[in-house]
């Protein structure tokens, strides 16, 4: 409108002046096409800041911005709807983007698998909480953080190739976490990335080896039941038969006393022993005939009030001060009471064996509801004993191991069982200054 407005009044004033020779109005005419070509170029300019505030906003990822569309008569009037309309559509884009991101950022937050993103110079961009809870860190800046908790897992990280794994130790309050390393590396807008996930499979590996060992104490028990049986009979059918045999021939003829007593007395040692070995297999197949937990919801606080109740004059007939520490709120978990009375009794008195002969001997129960997720109970049983060395820590849960003279082995097996089958898990951590706790862990 204004550029056929200039050149109408252009042709205008060319006329008057060429033809009419009106030389006043010419010059009027002239400052008005002056007036006009200065409005026409601030128009213009005006255009062309709304133009590059549009492109900028674009380049900066700014889509608040807005353009002036309501004149009709405005030949950039359509140029404006539409630069409101690709904002608009960038925006919606932003924002799915965000919301993308902060669903994703929150899924990974909430995996039990830990997870670390890293660049190629090591500089981590994400951690979950369940890598920081693994590693025990509050924040990660750099992998590097972590080569002096953990040289081991520094190399993996650094060595592993595209969806490689591996399998470390990794150590953690005087007890040792399995964590199985897998690096998955790809690139992004040209720059090398790399996932880390760290899962501690301990747990499933302690499945795994019960189940072993229950399949070989079945084999063991069945073969040994089977060869033991009769060999107790024959043995005993036989000692009958000498003992018959000896009266029969007493008074008629003479024999070797004293070989027959040999082989009565060698007779009685093997129905001895074989019975005793009957016993020993019979005692060990309690680790393959654990019976499924009867579970009901119970206050945890009331079975080890029960407990304390009822181990409390033990612990004093050994000089051994035994206390609770238990907290005002309800700690109600899905239990077996008798199978979880056995597992803390076994503890309570391997506690007891383990520090009456310490100077101020001293055995604490604490339960808790864990800080870091709401839904787990923890039950701890310390004592200032003479500890557990690091070399055998992985093998007092092993059935059949055990170091003392008259123990069985099987105590902690078949606490770790129980916990398994009411899906937790029983922990042990011990201090060189003597100080051993067993830690409980349920699932409301």
């Amino acid at each position: 409108m204004r550029f056929g407005f200039l050149t109408g009044l252009m042709a205008l004033m060319l006329y008057i002046l060429i033809y009419l020779h009106w030389y006043i109005s010419s010059f009027i005419l002239l400052l008005l096409v002056a007036v006009l070509i200065y409005d026409l170029f601030g128009y213009i300019q005006k255009t062309n800041q709304e133009l590059a505030r549009f492109f900028a906003s674009v380049r900066h990822g700014d889509f608040t911005q807005r353009f002036d569309a309501r004149s009709k008569k405005d030949l950039f009037a359509n140029i404006y709807r539409e630069m409101n309309n690709i904002i608009q559509t960038f925006q919606e884009i932003k924002a799915d983007k965000e919301a993308n991101h902060l669903y994703l950022q929150n899924l990974v937050m909430h995996l039990r698998i830990g997870i670390i993103s890293l660049d190629e110079n090591g500089k981590v961009s994400l951690i979950n909480q369940a890598a920081k809870e693994l590693l025990e860190l509050p924040h990660l800046i750099n992998i590097q953080g972590l080569s002096h908790f953990s040289p081991e897992l520094i190399t993996a990280v650094n060595t592993l190739e595209n969806e490689e794994s591996r399998l470390i130790s990794l150590p953690r309050k005087g007890s040792q976490l399995l964590l199985l390393v897998k690096v998955s590396t790809f690139r992004l807008q040209g720059q090398l990335l790399k996932i880390v996930s760290l899962q501690n499979i301990r747990s499933e590996m302690e499945e795994q080896e019960l189940e072993a060992w229950q399949k070989l104490i079945r084999v063991l028990s069945h073969e040994i039941m089977n060869s033991i049986t009769p060999v107790i009979s024959l043995t005993s059918s036989i000692n009958t038969l000498v003992d018959s045999e000896i009266d029969k021939t007493a008074t008629t003829t003479s024999l070797d006393e004293e070989t027959l007593q040999d082989i009565r007395s060698g007779l009685q040692t093997i129905e001895k022993r074989s019975q005793s070995l009957l016993h020993f297999v019979d005692k060990y197949r309690q680790l393959t005939r654990i019976p499924k937990p009867n579970l009901q919801r119970q206050d945890l606080r009331i079975l080890l009030k029960r407990l304390h109740h009822l181990l409390t004059s033990d612990f004093a007939s050994h000089r051994v001060n035994f206390s609770m520490q238990l907290p005002p709120e309800t700690l109600e978990a899905e239990v077996d009471g008798n199978m979880i009375e056995q597992v803390l009794i076994n503890l309570l008195k391997n506690a007891l064996e383990a520090c009456a002969e310490m100077p101020a001997p001293q055995v604490e129960v604490t339960a808790y509801r864990d800080e870091k997720d709401n839904n787990r109970i923890k039950i701890e049983v310390r004592d200032n004993g003479t500890g557990i060395a690091s070399e055998i820590m992985d093998q007092i849960f092993i059935p059949f191991y055990t170091t003392k003279k008259q123990g069985s082995g099987i105590g902690l097996s078949l606490s770790r069982q129980i916990m398994r089958l009411h899906k937790g898990s029983i922990r042990v951590a011990s201090t060189n200054v003597g100080l051993t706790i067993f830690t409980l862990t349920f699932t409301r």
